[in-house]
């Protein structure tokens, strides 16, 4: 009797024990599609899953051992991955079709360079360029190896499958239609709504919760120095990612948020515009986790206005100490409203982010000054 056991944090096992079930009675899926917050460890799931698939031990799966399990923990086989790439790697050359002693990268070692960093640490949440995504060219590599004669169990992950473009998407759809024999997929995604309905018909949704706090500070200790603050931690949401990537840039953005609110309420914006004209907040992702820091700040004060308890409580405090706060509830609920709309044009890429923000400082308390 072969036992499976997918090993990973509390808040998460009883997703791992089902899982578990399934692969040791014999009923695992051939199409797997994990969906949750971003950071939460799908990826980590993923690649547990896919171990546990390609396993050769005769009692006890995944062992970590075998060849399939060192195969998927393996950053140079890149055939077990689908990664998100910019138009420049996607379009480079295949390994096959390198001249001897060339230079240039192939599309191989791009995916490789991300499947790296994935497995160093797969909850991170900004490995990838806003513009990278899931061309048809690379859904149709997939494809076309399957082709290929194969006695042994294979496994593919398609990471961050939301960013699959119309025609990748409807390319994967022919082949999750009739999967072929001993072959198995595994989607994550933090944007179930953005895959066609048809792809998320044909795979086993599993929906990964997130972690407690504990969870996320021990975890994110393992991959950064930087001390998980309390406020981070109310940041994260239960996200061990969001908590790393908010450990190195908390402060910056917090001191950023309590200006863009101080300025807002005040109508001096000449120095805050000059703080927002920098080249990181111009890439819609990053302004949008900056939305995210303000959201969170401005809606600590709706919380304190209600009696409820604070999430960022030093930053809350901090402002609430710098201010003389004379709106109601009503002008910061608002506010909220116009940076959540905000976050929506911004991640729609119609207006420059840096337009969005400075119409955002104008207009966050038009009307109730």
């Amino acid at each position: 009797m072969i036992e499976y056991e997918l090993k990973g944090p509390a808040s998460q096992q009883r997703t791992r024990i089902r899982l578990g079930a399934s692969l040791k009675e014999n009923h695992f899926p051939q199409a797997v599609l994990i969906e949750g917050l971003p950071g939460i460890g799908k990826k980590a799931l993923a690649i547990d899953l896919a171990k546990a698939l390609c396993c050769t031990h005769a009692t006890k799966r995944p062992c970590g051992e075998c060849f399939g399990c060192k195969m998927i923990g393996d950053s140079g086989a890149v055939d077990n991955w689908v990664i998100p790439l910019e138009s420049k790697e996607a379009k480079a050359r295949k390994a096959s079709d390198v001249s001897e002693g060339s230079s240039a990268k192939t599309v191989e070692e791009y995916t490789q360079m991300y499947v790296s960093k994935i497995i160093e640490n797969p909850y991170s949440i900004d490995y990838l360029s806003a513009a990278s995504e899931i061309s048809v060219d690379l859904i149709r590599s997939l494809t076309g190896r399957f082709a290929l004669k194969n006695d042994r169990v294979r496994c593919v992950i398609i990471a961050e499958a939301d960013r699959m473009n119309e025609s990748a998407s409807n390319a994967l759809l022919k082949t999750l239609e009739e999967v072929p024999p001993n072959t198995y997929f595994i989607l994550t995604t933090s944007s179930r709504e953005h895959l066609l309905q048809t792809i998320r018909s044909r795979c086993l949704s599993i929906h990964l919760p997130v972690l407690s706090s504990e969870e996320v500070r021990s975890l994110a200790s393992q991959y950064t120095e930087i001390s998980i603050s309390d406020d981070v931690l109310g940041l994260s949401q239960g996200s061990v990612g969001r908590a790393i990537y908010y450990a190195s840039r908390a402060t910056e953005l917090q001191e950023l948020a309590l200006d863009f609110l101080s300025a807002s309420l005040s109508g001096q914006y000449s120095d805050l515009f000059f703080s927002l004209d920098s080249e990181e907040l111009k890439d819609p992702a990053i302004a949008n986790l900056f939305l995210e820091v303000l959201s969170f700040l401005i809606a600590d004060i709706i919380r304190d206005m209600s009696g409820a308890s604070l999430r960022l409580v030093e930053t809350t405090r901090k402002f609430q100490e710098n201010n003389d706060i004379h709106l109601n509830l009503e002008a910061f609920s608002m506010a909220l409203l116009s940076v959540q709309e905000t976050m929506f044009r911004i991640s729609t890429r119609r207006t420059t982010a840096l337009v969005c923000l400075q119409s955002l400082a104008i207009k966050l308390f038009d009307g109730f000054r």
